[in-house]
């Protein structure tokens, strides 16, 4: 029998930086940021080059509105049970303990600054933050989350930060466990990140110089250019004296000259299409599709397929994406170690989630839920539209405010009693009877309809209701019930005036 063979997972990294055929293997035991950039043209300037797009006033603001789409959205800190998949059993009074210490722990101090100093690894390809601790009446709390330049700091190829300082300007100096939070974008593999910066260089710089040689031309279209021409074998002097009344021809109104020489005046013309406005707005369009992912009004055609809702769905999906790789790294770092400074022995921690979804139309909403509850007829429980108008439940001794109508009351009204004659004007509310008698009707199920048509007393409809449909929630049924009553009644008053 052929000996059993045990497979075993490798856990050690084999592609690691050192093996790395770009990546200089010399005494110096740093990794070299491999932006291709930054290598062509920092000149000595490192990830500093970046702060020239960032001062670029369209670049700026595009990367600005990338942040803040953010760092504006709710988040929370959920449970280390609700913050994983669903089916697990619900958090421990424990660890709702430690996710509302977490919260307090970051309301008190600047984390909203530093969730936006953060982001801006978009930029850099990485970013980092020092974590300034502080113990209070007991408790290891946060006094302030203060962001950090990029420029100051290197990685080792082991990806290990270091701090580069005046002592140590080579390889950098190590940095304590639990003090920098590093947030790298667009790469797992390489510790200084992916930047938009390597593509944002290039407009900006293009359009830089395009502005330069836009003033240099406006320059020239307002003022012309003065030629001065004498005559072969003029004396130096007299050639002086023509440029210097060429000068002066900039701020008087008049010069004189001998009439042996002459002043032409040549005047800029442009011709074609192609301006220095039009690059400009050309490099912006291209900063702005490399940023948002799409450039807004800039080429978009209102109304048009593909424009508006497209261009918002990109922008929602960045967003979205955004959310979810900060929180990833806030949960791997800052949360933790929050949670392990107070509540050491923790192994499930809680998790920091930005709200950042898609908010839906309420009105489109309110439009579906009216159609399947009113014309449809499926049984809809209160709480689903408490929760998804965002509107308080209100407590049972609290008054109701009630709104005429002449419709049939909607399934999730506050109390199940308003459906009865007693409590209701249903000569008011039917107007004309017949014709509600019949929308009601079509609105039920076809259980329902039979019950109502053929049951020879309201008695008769609740017990039969009860019978049919005792798996559904007991409000819901309730409900249900009412619904049915009142248009029973209002069935059989439309039957008689027929």
């Amino acid at each position: 029998m052929a000996e059993e063979i045990t497979k075993k997972p490798i856990t050690d990294e084999i592609a690691t930086a050192e093996k790395d055929i770009d990546v200089f293997a010399g005494w110096i035991k740093r990794l070299e940021n491999p932006d291709p950039t930054l290598r062509t043209e920092a000149h000595g300037k490192g990830l500093k080059l970046y702060d020239e797009v960032d001062m670029d006033p369209h670049a700026g603001s595009v990367l600005q509105t990338r942040y803040l789409a953010v760092v504006g959205k709710d988040w929370d800190i959920l449970p280390a049970k609700s913050a994983t998949k669903l089916g697990r059993p619900s958090a421990t009074p424990q660890e709702v303990r430690i996710a509302d210490f977490v919260k307090e722990t970051l309301l008190e101090c600047n984390f909203d600054q530093a969730r936006h100093e953060i982001l801006q690894a978009i930029l850099y390809g990485f970013y980092t933050a020092e974590v300034m601790w502080e113990l209070r009446g007991g408790e290891i709390r946060i006094k302030k989350i203060i962001g950090k330049h990029p420029r100051r700091f290197i990685f080792t190829p082991e990806r290990e930060l270091r701090l580069l300082t005046r002592q140590n300007m080579i390889d950098g100096e190590e940095v304590p466990d639990r003090k920098f939070i590093t947030f790298t974008y667009a790469d797992s593999d390489n510790p200084y990140g992916k930047g938009l910066g390597q593509k944002l260089w290039w407009p900006v710089w293009f359009k830089k110089h395009g502005i330069k040689f836009w003033l240099i031309f406006l320059e020239k279209f307002g003022m012309p250019t003065a030629v001065g021409k004498y005559p072969s074998g003029t004396e130096p002097g007299q050639q002086q004296a023509l440029l210097d009344a060429i000068d002066a021809m900039q701020n008087e109104t008049g010069v004189k000259i001998p009439d042996t020489m002459t002043i032409d005046l040549l005047e800029a013309a442009r011709r074609g299409d192609a301006t220095y406005g039009k690059l400009c707005d050309y490099m912006d369009a291209q900063i702005s599709k490399a940023v948002l992912g799409q450039t807004a009004s800039t080429e978009g055609t209102p109304g048009k397929l593909g424009s508006e809702e497209e261009r918002g769905q990109v922008r929602q999906d960045i967003l979205e994406a955004d959310a979810d790789l900060l929180d990833s790294c806030l949960n791997e770092s800052l949360i933790r170690w929050i949670v392990d400074y107070n509540f050491p022995g923790v192994v499930e921690y809680p998790r920091i989630k930005t709200h950042a979804e898609h908010k839906p139309d309420l009105k489109e909403r309110s439009e579906i839920d009216k159609t399947i509850a009113s014309d449809i007829g499926v049984p809809i429980g209160r709480k689903y539209f408490y929760e998804t108008y965002g509107i308080p439940e209100p407590a049972d001794d609290e008054e109701i405010v009630e709104v005429p109508s002449k419709s049939p009351p909607m399934a999730f009204a506050a109390k199940s009693a308003r459906y009865t004659p007693e409590q209701e004007n249903i000569e008011g509310l039917v107007g004309e009877s017949v014709d509600h008698a019949d929308k009601a009707m079509k609105g039920l199920q076809e259980p329902v309809k039979k019950l109502i048509t053929k049951a020879k007393s309201l008695e008769e409809i609740r017990d039969g209701l009860y019978g049919l449909y005792s798996h559904m929630d007991q409000k819901d049924l309730e409900e249900l019930v009412a619904r049915a009553m009142y248009i029973a009644e209002l069935y059989g008053r439309s039957t008689a005036k027929r």
